[in-house]
């Protein structure tokens, strides 16, 4: 009987870890769907950041949509090293063309 219990606990667990990973990459996979406009910008500014405990680097990009004739400015995420891209290079942003404001650099 108690080998049943743990047999029982152990599939109960595995079922909910395989249906956790599944949510997380399906919810991923969503995000990454809405940013689907991909454009080259160029980096304007690579620069040091720094907290109360620790620092990281930070690359600005700028992108001219050329329709409207704005300009988006893209910032990275706090990234841990120096990027090996340099101010100049072009770098790949894919957005949302809805809403700007959610993209990711192909740093």
């Amino acid at each position: 009987m108690d080998r049943q219990i743990i047999i029982l606990v152990v599939a109960f667990v595995l079922i909910l870890i395989i249906f956790i990973i599944g949510l997380a990459t399906l919810f991923r996979r969503r995000k990454t769907s809405r940013l689907s406009k991909h454009v080259v910008a160029t980096i304007t500014q690579i620069q040091v950041e720094a907290g109360d405990l620790s620092s990281w680097w930070v690359v600005t990009a700028q992108w001219l949509d050329t329709q409207t004739g704005q300009i988006i400015t893209f910032r990275s995420s706090h990234l841990k090293f120096r990027p090996h891209k340099h101010i100049g290079e072009s770098v790949t942003v894919d957005f949302d063309p809805i809403n700007p404001t959610h993209y990711r650099m192909e740093l």
